[in-house]
């Protein structure tokens, strides 16, 4: 019977400790190092450049929150090191799910609410990684991005968070032919 509660209770650890590790950004995320050159990571289309930020996009890979796609995910390298990613959401549902799960796994955000622009920005941190929840109410709009530190702060985040609506519409039509769905906060 003793080893039997030992079995259980490693049993339940590791559960535990694999549904942690769901939210855990610090090293990669969906499978890309942080810091990473494009070379090393395969499937990616560039899709945008802007001065030394060129992003990309998984054309095979369609990602999705509450069981709903998302509009589009970005992945930014500046001087060919990865150090973004960007996340265009469709609907508030999507947006307070992923609040929700951030919440839960690093506390309650530090938000901020400009009433000029009529934007919504919730952040958190987990290590080297900055998290910023957006919800921007005059255009009904809902993004997410994840930034690596050690190389973002060389960059103005703000300006290299706009990704043109045109590069998000042809997202959405290439990832609608994806073979492979998968959820967005699976690392």
């Amino acid at each position: 019977m003793r080893y039997v509660k030992i079995i259980v209770s490693c049993l339940l650890v590791m559960m535990l400790c694999s549904a942690a590790m769901a939210l855990d950004f610090q090293q990669s995320i969906h499978g890309m190092k942080w810091g990473s050159t494009v070379a090393e990571n395969a499937g990616l289309l560039k899709v945008h450049e802007a001065n030394r930020a060129v992003y990309y996009a998984k054309p095979n890979t369609r990602y999705r929150i509450s069981d709903q796609p998302v509009a589009g995910v970005f992945y930014g390298f500046y001087n060919d090191k990865f150090f973004a990613v960007f996340v265009k959401m469709h609907t508030p549902a999507q947006f307070a799910e992923l609040k929700k799960a951030f919440d839960a796994q690093y506390g309650t955000a530090k938000s901020s609410f400009n009433t000029q622009s009529k934007q919504q920005v919730h952040r958190w941190k987990d290590g080297d990684v900055k998290i910023k929840l957006k919800k921007i109410e005059a255009t009904g709009q809902f993004k997410l991005a994840f930034y690596y530190a050690p190389l973002s702060t060389k960059l103005n985040e703000e300006r290299l968070e706009d990704i043109p609506p045109e590069i998000y519409k042809m997202s959405a039509t290439q990832e609608s032919e994806a073979p492979k769905s998968a959820p967005l906060l699976d690392n």
